[in-house]
């Protein structure tokens, strides 16, 4: 069994998880914003109201949060999540922690929407099992590269 933990995101989590950001999690940062693992993590961390870090082994592994989108006084968050492989190593126990950490950024902001990349079907799948609805008949294109629009209502 491997050691677990999550805490709140700090700038100095972002080092670990950035050296060793999963490909498809790199290839839709550099897509979306044309930004480094670092900068995606940077960029998001310091938009976010709410953030944690994922630790395996006391290494930072994953990063995730919520950014609000538009005013102080808006009701739509911007969730997202970067990590690396080594989450498959605690796969069952993070899936296990997905609802509280989905509830509680719905809390925060009734409407949850962002952009995936189209080709990153893992995460696609994971935000489905999240509860995230998607209009994948008529993608997005960012960049020149398609995205999905998902969304989660409280």
């Amino acid at each position: 069994m491997r050691n677990w933990r999550i805490e709140r995101a700090l700038p100095e989590h972002i080092p670990a998880i950035a050296a060793h950001m999963r490909d498809a999690d790199r290839r839709e940062v550099w897509a979306s914003h044309r930004h480094s693992p670092a900068q995606a993590l940077e960029y998001s961390l310091s938009r976010s109201d709410l953030a944690w870090t994922g630790f395996i082994d006391e290494v930072p592994a994953l990063m995730w949060g919520a950014a609000r989108l538009g005013s102080m006084i808006s009701v739509k968050g911007s969730p997202w999540l970067l990590g690396t492989d080594a989450v498959r190593k605690v796969q069952r126990d993070f899936l296990r922690y997905c609802p509280v950490f989905v509830e509680r950024m719905n809390r925060r902001f009734p409407r949850l929407e962002n952009y995936i990349h189209a080709k990153n079907r893992l995460s696609i799948r994971w935000l489905k099992w999240c509860g995230f609805q998607f209009d994948e008949e008529v993608p997005e294109l960012i960049n020149d590269e398609e995205f999905y629009l998902f969304w989660r209502d409280a």
